[in-house]
């Protein structure tokens, strides 16, 4: 198991491993602007990606936060490695990945589809807004849809799991998947334990979010090494679904820190 002092010291070469084969299909979340850093950082980067419109709305895990949640905890955020206030775009344009945005917010149109179809890559790194799903109709085009879930699978299954991990047993966990018509039931190619941290009023926006990364990182190294993506479950089955944890429950998971 892995300690939550999830910076892992990255090095900027200079030098990027560039994935031609992959796409990014994110939205400019706090988890994405995390995923976009940590793979620069990493010097692995998509071939291409298309940047989802922002959206109006009640801020979700994996949405972008409010500015005054962006500005408190600045330190905090730099002292792993990541700055929140740079914009997904600025920091993958920086790393010289082709960017283009979809012309509607909504990833399951047609027309979204279109789009994401035309592209020639195979897999696709999915990092769209938090409660919005892949639909039949994208997991239809023929390309793999990578996505990496906030929680051990199988064990935690569905939302906002790493609460109700933190209260069991007291760590956080993401695994890699490809997705299937069956939430948070495909196969499994890497998967992690972390420990807590140790201030855990972070958890939506940093822990969470460099928790995945971290795992999206050694996923992506994996295939760049060996050519072929890592298989750690190919029967994602068993298992437990969980809902949006109740706050009661969550401020009781983040007081269990303390």
């Amino acid at each position: 198991m892995q300690n939550c002092d999830l910076s892992r010291g990255w090095v900027l070469s200079g030098e990027f491993q560039v994935l031609d084969d992959v796409l990014l299909l994110a939205a400019d979340t706090s988890r994405s602007r995390v995923y976009a850093q940590a793979l620069r950082q990493a010097g692995l980067l998509p071939r291409y990606a298309l940047l989802v419109p922002n959206r109006t709305g009640t801020s979700l895990p994996g949405q972008s936060a409010a500015a005054e949640e962006l500005q408190h905890p600045r330190l905090e955020w730099m002292r792993h490695g990541y700055d929140l206030s740079v914009p997904l775009h600025a920091t993958l344009a920086d790393g010289g990945v082709d960017v283009a945005a979809l012309t509607t917010h909504d990833i399951n149109s047609t027309q979204a589809a279109a789009e994401i179809g035309a592209r020639p890559q195979s897999v696709v790194i999915y990092s769209g807004y938090g409660g919005v799903l892949v639909g039949a109709g994208l997991l239809g085009l023929g390309k793999s849809f990578l996505h990496v879930h906030g929680g051990y699978l199988p064990d935690y299954k569905g939302s906002t799991t790493n609460y109700y991990s933190l209260l069991a047993e007291g760590t956080m966990g993401a695994s890699a998947i490809f997705l299937t018509t069956e939430i948070d039931c495909g196969p499994v190619l890497l998967r992690r334990k972390f420990s807590a941290p140790i201030e855990r009023t972070g958890i939506d926006h940093l822990y969470d979010s460099a928790a995945r990364a971290e795992v999206l990182v050694q996923t992506l190294a994996a295939y760049a090494r060996d050519g072929e993506w890592p298989s750690a479950l190919p029967e994602n089955a068993g298992g437990k679904t969980y809902y949006v944890i109740h706050p009661v429950l969550k401020h009781l998971a983040i007081l269990a820190g303390k």
